[in-house]
């Protein structure tokens, strides 16, 4: 992400695929805090050392850890028990926020520059776009894919600037968009089954979220300044953060 002046938007976000991609009107909703909301225990397990970048999402394929690069860097695939880069992802766009599996052999993909987001399939050492959709004046950051539902959050600049959450089906059509309200300067997003992750920026804290009530039920601090990358491998949380490492952590959440 950049910080960086802006123009105001309009409320909703009109979002238009190219090709076949349609998509439903939005939904009114806000992402919210419950009054009460719980102070997760984590503990950090490993700390895996990066090499320097401009680290955002976090991506995780059963074995290896992708780390997309802005600023005009590219997506490694880095072997955790040494941090060592295995090979690099040529970029799609020029700032690469995060990259998600969509489950049949194709991404999703989010760049901030282009102000896209993209579906692709990987083709050797770089992404072949299949189809995008722009999300402009905004600028979409995290992205997952939680199998029957795709979100993506976006950050739209101003006097005070707005953080939505945009809410997809798999085939591309927009059901909701959520004001977030208690997240400032949301970055990247985790699925861990039943609940969102989402790291702030700005807080260095991480927030989990229940999608039935879009209420933010626990937050727990990352162990790194601008935490970005988020990813859940099915019993630990990863986070790293702009020129941060990469933590595998164990987060106590019920």
């Amino acid at each position: 992400m950049k910080k960086m002046p802006g123009i105001i938007a309009a409320a909703l976000l009109l979002i238009s695929f190219a090709a076949d991609i349609s998509f439903a009107e939005p939904a009114s909703l806000s992402l919210e805090r419950v009054d009460e909301y719980q102070w997760i225990q984590a503990k950090v397990l490993q700390k895996v050392r990066l090499p320097g970048g401009y680290h955002e999402g976090l991506y995780f394929d059963g074995k290896d850890m992708w780390v997309s690069n802005g600023k005009k860097g590219h997506t490694w695939i880095v072997d955790i028990s040494n941090g060592k880069v295995k090979s690099t992802i040529r970029s799609i766009g020029t700032f690469t926020e995060a990259i998600s599996y969509a489950g049949d052999g194709t991404y999703y993909i989010t760049d901030w520059d282009t102000m896209k987001i993209y579906r692709a399939k990987l083709s050797g050492d770089r992404f072949t776009p299949l189809k995008d959709m722009s999300v402009e004046p905004s600028h979409p950051a995290g992205v997952i894919c939680t199998g029957e539902r795709v979100y993506v959050i976006t950050w739209t600049r101003g006097m005070g600037t707005k953080f939505h959450l945009l809410e997809l089906d798999r085939d591309g059509r927009l059901l909701s968009v959520i004001l977030i309200k208690c997240i400032q300067e949301p970055s990247q997003l985790a699925w861990d089954g039943k609940y969102l992750w989402i790291t702030s920026w700005f807080s260095k804290l991480v927030y989990k979220v229940d999608i039935d009530t879009w209420k933010a039920i626990g937050v727990f601090t990352s162990p790194v300044s601008d935490a970005t990358g988020i990813a859940w491998d099915g019993e630990s949380m990863w986070i790293t953060g702009t020129h941060g490492d990469l933590y595998k952590m164990r987060v106590n959440s019920n």
